[in-house]
């Protein structure tokens, strides 16, 4: 997808793609502008053939040749768009170009020679004694096709079986499967891993013995550097003495400057003193300098040894709280962590390196301590890592315990139906035997005869169904596609006002045609009846339609979306990228509407869009792309922010992602009219608060128990989840109203958030799309057999 503002390219790259695939671009012949002038950049005065690339199943690249017959349909466009949904419209020549486009229309050449209206005459289709039979059988149609299906059942009760196995875990047979779920009686894989994990979960020590050592280290070095500092500095006691004795001289220079300040002497003059204090004084500490330079380093040295000191302290004291040490512990180690008797007057910890008769000294001891912790950390860490991996595969064989349920059920269930119905048919036979018997006589040649009859009224039906219906034939199938993705587009209207049937000109004299579910016996004209939105709505559909009927590889909406009104584009959204529909063909999409292109990235799965967005030039004329980097998807922004350890963000998309999942989960159940919820709110036109809509949600998957879909385990489970973070946390304070900027406010548990983001990921991969009538009558089926057992069961327990 590409999107960005009027004027950032948007255009020219569609246009690009249809020159490349078509070798023209329809708009330059619209305004007509000569082709070289059209392309050529307006300040470049020229242009490059665009070269477009194709990859096929095994990745390889070839070059796209321009077919305008195979590629025409892959543009969707707003002038494409009113020309087909005003085609009725259009002139003559225009609607004739325009339909043959569509259709292709070729003169049909009627081969048709004269046949006989019926072979009755001749064949022998009256079977008197199977009509006989047929009618005593009728009672019994049910019980013999529940008998004769018998085989195709089991064997579609073996094929789900193994189809369910391998889905589960490829190469695995459906009795491999048994082994692992297992059972009490015969544990299997399903019971060690409820062994393993319903232990308690390991702790981590956290400590580094690398550290530590360095620790020791680093005092003894910062020790060795003060004593030899202070040492140094004893030498030098006495010049401490001169050093003080000239500072006090010249600082009462300032009150005696001409005078000697011990005897009041002159400086200067006829009678003065014979050396001038100030003077000597000042030559002494210049002198001294060393000394001051060494008192200085002496400060410095001091600062460090603390720094030491107290680093060291710090991992003593983490130490201890990492190990519970204490003063009563019976282990000596333990006993000195909880008290190393610190004295940062003094180096302390040299008490610990005291080794009496050849006995590890106490600062040994206390690194080979952190050794030890470091490999239970490790141990530790390979356990947490394999139990991560283990409940995920508990799970699974959670619900594959689930789906073996619904088998034996579906297996009893089917030979009680056949028991049953083989003793029904065992009685009429013995019954009917002599009837049956002449009716095997005659079923031979009336079989014979009727395959006979049956052929040649079909080839007949068909030869003249085909020559009068030609030009409809051509278009059946297009029309049938258009009315289907147009009902998609409003699949929120009124059933009433939804398409029953379409009818699109196959003439030049011919209208757009169609009639509403509300009363499918009138036929209307579509630009009589339609609104603005949806007649663009129903050209949006016939291209659609016919990119489908010409199998496009690719579809390219050139700001397509911003020529449909607000109201239809969720439906054109669902109905394009959220269906089956379109999955293997590529969609290209070029959009100015953020909202838009936000839906699109939040509905859609991230691995299947990439976005560009275009932005105008800064005064070199020359655009600019940015290829995958800023996304509106909320859990990605979500993800982003926890990376980084901003759980405020993180959880603000969060929020977002978790409004519009619920409203997804909400009109989900909605179609399988389980959409009404009890949701308490806290005054009347308040909007109900997040956690209670989501409680109120999972309230209802757990008590709609008949109610069976794929996604419902996950669901339920993700669900709860996510309700598991507890209510009164400042987490869902945020999730349910939102945080205005406030300063000191308490930080998010980091550990709570990544809950919430990683279990709305899993939700997100959850399709919640309707099941196949043939699967949602298996699960129910498998449902009522097993609720229909619980039932009897308890009955004759009761009894």
């Amino acid at each position: 997808m590409f999107y960005g503002p009027n004027g950032s390219g948007k255009t020219s790259l569609c246009e690009a793609l249809e020159l490349a695939l078509l070798g023209s671009v329809d708009e330059a012949s619209a305004k007509r502008i000569p082709s070289q002038r059209y392309f050529a950049n307006l300040h470049e005065r020229r242009y490059e053939p665009p070269a477009l690339l194709a990859l096929d199943e095994n990745g390889q690249a070839s070059a796209v040749r321009p077919d305008a017959a195979a590629h025409r349909f892959c543009f969707i466009e707003k002038n494409r768009i009113d020309n087909f949904s005003r085609i009725a419209a259009k002139t003559a020549g225009e609607k004739k170009d325009l339909i043959a486009s569509l259709f292709g229309l070729e003169q049909f050449h009627d081969f048709v020679g004269n046949f006989n209206e019926s072979m009755d005459a001749q064949l022998s289709l009256t079977a008197a004694q199977q009509q006989e039979l047929a009618t005593r059988r009728a009672a019994l149609q049910r019980d013999q096709f529940t008998v004769d299906s018998e085989t195709q059942a089991v064997q579609a009760i073996s094929r789900d079986e193994a189809a369910y196995a391998e889905a589960f875990k490829l190469g695995l047979s459906y009795a491999e499967l048994l082994v692992l779920i297992g059972s009490e009686q015969t544990p299997g894989r399903l019971q060690y891993l409820n062994g393993q994990l319903d232990g308690p979960t390991p702790s981590l020590y956290g400590v580094s013995s690398a550290r530590l050592t360095e620790a020791y280290r680093a005092a003894d070095d910062e020790q060795t550097r003060l004593e030899n500092v202070s040492a140094r500095l004893a030498a030098k006691t006495a010049e401490t003495s001169f050093q003080s004795l000239y500072n006090a001289v010249l600082g009462l220079q300032a009150e005696m400057p001409g005078n000697c300040p011990a005897c009041g002497t002159p400086l200067t003059g006829e009678y003065h003193a014979a050396r001038d204090p100030y003077a000597q004084a000042r030559e002494g500490l210049a002198q001294l300098r060393d000394l001051a330079a060494l008192q200085a380093e002496m400060t410095s040295v001091r600062r460090t040894w603390e720094a030491a000191s107290r680093g060291l302290e710090a991992l003593l004291s983490n130490f201890a709280q990492r190990v519970g040490a204490n003063a009563g512990s019976q282990d000596e180690r333990l006993q000195h962590l909880s008290a190393p008797a610190v004295d940062h007057s003094k180096a302390w910890w040299r008490a610990s390196y005291e080794a009496p008769d050849g006995i590890k000294s106490m600062a040994k001891k206390i690194v080979d301590m952190a050794v030890e912790c470091e490999g239970l950390d490790t141990q530790t860490n390979l356990a947490l890592a394999s139990r991560t991996e283990m409940a995920q595969e508990r799970v699974r064989l959670v619900q594959a315990g689930q789906a073996v349920a619904g088998f034996i059920a579906r297996r009893v269930e089917l030979a009680k139906q056949v028991a049953t119905a083989r003793q029904v048919i065992q009685n009429f036979d013995h019954a009917n035997a002599e009837l049956i018997a002449g009716v095997a006589r005659e079923a031979a040649l009336v079989t014979r005869d009727h395959r006979i009859k049956a052929a040649y009224d079909d080839f007949l039906r068909l030869l003249r169904q085909f020559r009068s219906e030609h030009p409809g034939t051509l278009i059946a199938g297009l029309n049938t596609t258009a009315l289907d993705i147009y009902n998609e587009f409003n699949r929120r209207d009124h059933d009433g006002d939804k398409l029953a049937a379409l009818r699109l000109p196959i003439g030049e004299d011919g209208r757009i045609e169609l009639a509403f579910r509300g009363a499918p016996q009138i036929n209307v004209d579509a630009l009589h009846v339609l609104s603005e939105g949806h007649l663009r709505c129903l050209g949006v559909a016939i291209l659609l339609a016919k990119a489908i009927d010409v199998r496009a590889p690719a579809i390219i909406f050139d700001d397509a979306i911003n020529a449909i009104d607000t109201e239809h584009r969720e439906g054109i959204r669902e109905a394009i990228f959220q269906s089956d529909r379109f999955a293997r063909t590529q969609i290209i999409v070029t959009c100015h509407s953020s909202e838009f292109i936000k839906d699109l990235q939040n509905h859609v799965g991230a691995d299947q869009w990439t976005a560009y967005y275009l932005m105008p030039h800064i005064g070199d004329y020359r655009p600019r792309v940015r290829g995958n980097e800023l996304t509106f998807n909320y859990l990605r922004q979500a993800r982003d922010a926890l990376e980084i350890g901003d759980s405020r963000n993180a959880l603000g998309s969060a929020r977002q992602s978790l409004e519009m999942l619920t409203d997804k989960v909400w009109k989900w159940l909605g179609k399988y009219e389980l959409g009404q919820l009890t949701v308490p709110l806290a005054g009347r036109g308040a909007e109900p608060a997040l956690r209670n809509l989501c409680e109120a949600l999972k309230k209802r998957l757990d008590e709609a128990r008949t109610f069976v879909h794929p996604d419902k385990p996950a669901l339920v489970q993700g669900l709860g989840a996510v309700l598991g973070v507890p209510a009164p946390s400042n987490v869902w304070l945020y999730l349910n109203k939102g945080i205005h900027e406030e300063a000191n406010r308490d930080d998010y548990d980091p550990n709570l958030v990544r809950t919430i983001v990683e279990n709305l990921e899993m939700l997100n991969q959850l399709q919640l799309r309707s099941m196949s009538a043939a699967m949602a009558g298996v699960a129910q089926a498998a449902v009522t057999a097993a609720v229909g057992a619980t039932a009897v069961g308890g009955r004759r327990n009761r009894v």
